[in-house]
């Protein structure tokens, strides 16, 4: 690329002119969040963009090649080698364009947009018994666009069902903002006559490759096994026609050649029956010995564990038992067949049992379809990335890199690198991967705080480059892309002719260099060991962070500011700042970060359950808020708390008076009266027309002896707020529960001052852990005393409150039964109550429903009382965050914005099980949201 300097503020302002200000960010702390992906880099971009629309590519394109700025494409930055960070413009996907999926009429193509996540795009083919080829590991969280430019791969799809197998055409956009479908006869009719002299040259590129035999077999070698190093140079000795080679040299491109908008993929059969077995050797040298053996069509998956990746699972929760038991050295093979009939698979484990009879197992090798049993097996296998991440000592990186070699030198490559684990220090280092195709995966956990850690690193990587290259002739990359980690051996392993090609392909493609420079090409031979991001200790709550971005799927701020893996990296670098005695830079990077960090995450906990190591970023911001509580505001906290009966009563009446005079002067007055009580205390909520009105207690019915009797704390978001503004049913949850329950036989026993109770969760949102723990002991012991010791049931009508409260350490809570209203339901009303299924109705499954595993039994509830259930997609938390939707609106608009266009038109209304919830779906939805409660209540009539 060009060495002229670039003048980043013209720049922004540039691509501010034509892409507005809210796509465009230089602010420090954001560009820094962006500055990781899943590698061991950090490289902080100069300007961030958005970009929702091809046209906002093509402008960030121009204005790119108007000032010689480089540019990086990234999509979900789970990519592990660098590839996906860059110094100048960063182009991030944004969250709502690229989401296009067109399935072709007989299920055999699908079209894909470069944001969909590869797991959606299964699950849209699901019905068809079809699939994508590749499987990536990630497939959960890496996108379309990754996956291609990646040429990632799996367990299963080894190199006949990748991204280049499997690619059928792509629509993409060039440096020169140029754009081709490679799959229109229009558009290479088009792109021929403006760009003939690209596509004669790559044809040129193709007949040389092909004319020189020495280089066209070593190609053809070296792509027979797994093979993501450099160029997809097999494209060269595989195809003639511009376009084709075109189509599968943006394979494995890693953004360097084009722009990717969509991909059109030939479809896979995704067989319907599975079956796995263990298979344990003796030695490592046994397992690969019977690699080769059962390698055919009766084995889909084949996953090669060693000795210290069996030693560092066993003992760990949802691991096999036996592993305890097993001699020093064994290894295992977890084998997987699948087919389409079982007649089929059984012929298939059958055939694989006969070819391991010759072999010396420490166990029988039996084949299981039960999904519990072989769940337990691949358990084992998922498991053990997040184990050794998630002990490794604290400060310390995650490291993972995956080579190949031809399989008769498995054994011996394992043992080499064995050796090389300990030559250079770390002993920690696991061998695993797809034997099948020759791929081992290895994990190593170093520290990078000083130079000599890094020569260590950096010896390391040169002995393991002179084993993989020159002693096997294999892969530096197998699966996980060439980006920064690895560029430096490209032409080590290739040779110089086949590096030549390669710098011409870049040339061909992009003249100026523009495209992710530096990535897959780079002179520098030390760049595998230069701009190493720290992982300075924050808090035992997200140390064990590798910054993977499982977690950004599932976050309702992703789209407004940041992701928990970029919140704790902005925290590790404020931690590493203040390590080397840069304060004043810690602390104003502190202040500048504490809305994006702080003030707007939701702490919803889902990023725990996405995360591989279970981090906990929201519990940490309710940390990091306790320090920020001035004095005026504790004491207001504990004056709440002390007071809460008639805090919350004052709360209901309140919300009952705006309501009655937003009817009589409109909702500009009574927001205006709203807007200027805010300007006077943080805690008045933003006013909106369908503001919910205040909450009523309930009335119960004199008990009866004969029946069961339930004792029912209403929590304080039904008993403060009431049916919205959209509501057709004008009872407030409280009331429509005791109905429930009375109707189904129980007589009900509410504490006599329900309004005092609380959980205590919205001290806790607010970091005054002193007073929530103080409330939630209150409401526990009240409860506790009124269920006859321990006998009575205590039912809770807020799934976050539920979960809090039973998070007390207190031994109260072995004496008695609390659950939440939702399980209840499910396991005891179900079968009382004689049900007539309305027609359709929209459910949210919210974060404390999957935090607290009642996600399922609130489906089910949901589904016995609707014929049709619709769930919009990827709304995965509604970002009220407790009551601070209301203080902090931008966080739940952020967060539903998609949701009233997902919803169905015959859906009128919606349910849930979390009041507060419920009032924000409402607001941004349209429709009612109201507890599932509503639902039971109005169809057992």
């Amino acid at each position: 690329m060009t060495q002229t300097k670039v003048d980043y503020p013209q720049v922004v302002n540039a691509l501010r002119d034509v892409l507005g200000v809210e796509r465009v960010s230089d602010d420090y702390v954001r560009r820094f969040a962006w500055s990781t992906d899943a590698s061991y880099f950090r490289i902080v971009p100069e300007v961030v963009v958005h970009a929702d629309e091809l046209d906002q590519v093509k402008k960030t394109l121009a204005v790119a090649r108007q000032f010689s700025a480089p540019v990086t494409f990234r999509a979900a930055g789970t990519s592990l080698s660098g590839q996906a960070l860059g110094e100048g413009i960063l182009l991030i996907l944004g969250h709502d364009g690229f989401r296009n999926i067109n399935i072709s009429a007989d299920g055999d193509k699908v079209t894909l947009g470069s944001a969909i996540i590869g797991a959606e795009a299964n699950e849209a083919l699901k019905h068809l018994d079809k699939k994508i080829g590749p499987d990536p590991a990630t497939l959960s969280s890496c996108k379309v666009g990754g996956i291609v430019n990646n040429n990632a791969s799996g367990m299963c799809c080894g190199t006949h069902q990748n991204s280049y197998q499997t690619i059928s055409s792509a629509k993409l956009v060039f440096a020169d903002g140029t754009e081709l479908d490679t799959g229109c006869d229009k558009s290479r009719e088009a792109f021929r006559q403006t760009h003939g002299e690209l596509l004669s040259g790559l044809e040129d590129l193709a007949k040389l490759a092909k004319g020189n035999q020495e280089l066209s077999q070593r190609i053809r070698k070296k792509f027979a096994i797994k093979n993501t190093t450099g160029y997809s140079l097999n494209a060269l000795v595989d195809f003639d026609d511009g376009f084709d080679l075109i189509n599968h040299l943006i394979v494995g491109s890693e953004g360097t050649l084009a722009f990717v908008d969509s991909v059109t993929y030939h479809t896979v059969d995704e067989a319907k029956h599975k079956a796995s077995a263990m298979a344990v050797f003796y030695s490592m040298e046994d397992a690969a010995r019977a690699i080769p053996v059962i390698k055919g069509e009766s084995v889909a998956a084949a996953e090669l564990l060693d000795w210290a990746s069996i030693k560092s699972v066993t003992g760990k929760p949802g691991m096999p038992t036996w592993l305890n038991e097993l001699k020093e050295g064994a290894a295992i093979l977890l084998i997987e067949s699948r087919a389409c009939s079982e007649e089929k698979l059984a012929g298939y484990t059958r055939d694989v049992v006969a070819k391991l009879a010759s072999f010396d197992t420490e166990r029988p090798v039996e084949f299981s379809s039960d999904p519990a049993v072989f769940g337990e097996y691949w358990a084992m296998r998922s498991g053990l990335f997040p184990i050794v991440g998630g002990e490794r000592e604290a400060g310390t990186s995650v490291i993972i890199e995956d080579v190949a070699f031809e399989a008769e030198h498995l054994a011996d490559a394992a043992n080499d690198l064995t050796a090389l684990f300990h030559k250079h220090g770390y002993p920690e280092g696991v061998i695993y991967g797809h034997a099948l195709d020759g791929n081992f995966h290895f994990i190593i956990t170093p520290k990078f705080e000083t130079q000599q850690d890094i020569e260590r690193f950096d010896a390391f990587m040169q002995d393991v480059a002179d084993m993989v290259i020159n002693r096997y002739d294999g892969s530096m990359k197998a699966e996980h892309g060439t980006g920064r980690a690895v560029a430096p051996f490209v032409e080590m392993e290739w040779g110089q002719d086949a590096y030549t090609l390669m710098k011409q392909i870049k040339r061909v493609f992009d003249p100026s260099g523009l495209l992710n420079p530096g990535v897959i090409l780079n002179e520098d031979n030390r760049i595998h060991v230069k701009n190493i991001k720290s992982c300075t200790e924050v808090d035992d709550l997200v140390d064990r962070c590798i910054e993977c971005g499982f977690c950004e799927k599932t976050c309702p701020t992703s789209a407004l500011n940041l992701t928990p893996r970029q919140r704790i990296s902005t925290l590790r670098e404020i931690e590493r700042l203040k390590k080397v005695g840069e304060v004043d830079k810690a602390n104003e990077m502190r202040a500048q970060a504490k809305y994006d960090v702080v003030d707007t995450c939701a702490a919803c906990q889902l990023c725990t359950i996405a995360c591989p190591v279970d981090n906990s970023m929201g519990q940490l911001v309710r940390k990091l808020r306790a320090p920020y509580l001035t004095k005026t505001e504790k004491t207001f906290l504990n004056i709440q708390a002390k007071h809460w009966g008639k805090v919350n009563a004052t709360l209901s009446t309140g919300f009952n008076v705006l309501g009655k005079v937003n009817k009589l002067t409109g909702a500009t007055v009574t927001g205006g009266i709203m807007k200027a009580a805010r300007a006077l205390s943080k805690e008045v909520p933003h006013w909106n027309p369908n503001f919910p009105v205040g909450g009523k207690m309930p009335k119960t019915a004199e008990a009866e002896p004969q029946k069961e009797t339930v004792v029912y704390f209403p929590a304080c978001g039904g008993r403060t707020f009431g049916p919205s503004g959209v509501d057709t049913d004008k009872r407030s949850l409280p009331e429509v529960v005791v109905t429930l329950l009375e109707r189904a036989g129980y007589n009900v026993v509410t504490p006599a001052k329900s309004r005092d109770l609380c959980c205590g969760q919205m001290w806790e949102s607010k970091g005054d852990f002193e007073n929530a723990d103080k409330k939630r002991n209150e409401l526990i012991e009240t409860v506790a005393g009124l269920t006859e010791g321990g006998k009575l049931t205590v039912l809770v009508d807020a799934l976050s409150c539920t979960k809090r409260t039973l998070q007390a350490e207190t031994s109260l809570l072995d004496k008695i039964r609390i659950m939440d209203l939702v399980e209840f339901m499910h396991d005891e009303l179900l079968e009382k109550m004689t049900i007539k299924p309305k027609d359709s109705v929209a459910l949210h499954v919210g974060c404390s429903a999957k935090t607290s595993g009642l996600d399922e039994k609130l489906i089910a509830v949901t589904k016995a009382c609707a014929g049709k259930v619709q769930r919009p997609a990827n709304i995965q938390c509604c970002g009220y965050a407790g009551e601070k939707g209301l203080y902090k609106p931008e966080i739940k608009q952020s967060a539903l914005r998609n949701l009233k266009n997902l919803l169905e038109p015959d859906v009128k209304e919606g349910y849930y099980a979390n009041r507060t919830c419920e009032v924000g779906l409402s607001n941004q939805s349209g429709i009612p949201y109201r507890h599932v409660a509503y639902l039971m209540e109005e169809t057992t009539r």
